[in-house]
């Protein structure tokens, strides 16, 4: 009975960490988007340069990204459709990394310039529209989790 009712306990702390770090992700990457992108663009005056900068910024939030989808993951393996999207999560993550990958290879470091603005643009929206997607997910598994609680 006392160990059931300690691997309960585990698991509703398990819980709450897995949507704290939730949040935590959900913040930074809402204020980096919503705040950050805007006012730095607005300070630069270039969209190049604060793409520049936007391109070291990104490597952090994608590293702590992964680990997060992991654990929540790991979490919420008993709960099928929450199981699913922390999965989907990761492999979204994943596509993140190539496409971030891709659009570093055309930066020109050295001289601060895209090397093909035709072919960065076209893949930078699809990076783009790939986040949006991640925010939504983690959006609504906040919104069905803090209302559970």
């Amino acid at each position: 009975m006392e160990k059931e009712l300690f691997k309960e306990k585990m698991n509703m702390i398990s819980r709450k960490l897995a949507i704290a770090l939730l949040l935590i992700w959900w913040g930074a990457f809402t204020f980096y988007a919503g705040i950050v992108v805007s006012v730095g663009m607005k300070v630069l005056e270039s969209h190049t340069e604060m793409g520049f900068i936007t391109q070291e910024v990104t490597n952090y939030l994608n590293y702590i990204s992964l680990p997060i989808f992991l654990f929540i993951s790991y979490i919420f393996k008993a709960e099928k459709w929450l199981f699913r999207l922390g999965i989907l999560l990761i492999m979204l993550q994943i596509i993140i990394f190539i496409l971030h990958g891709k659009l570093f290879n055309l930066l020109d470091f050295e001289l601060l310039t895209v090397k093909s603005k035709t072919a960065f643009y076209s893949l930078h929206r699809i990076y783009l529209l790939v986040s949006t997607l991640i925010w939504l997910i983690v959006s609504g598994i906040i919104v069905v989790e803090v209302q559970k609680n």
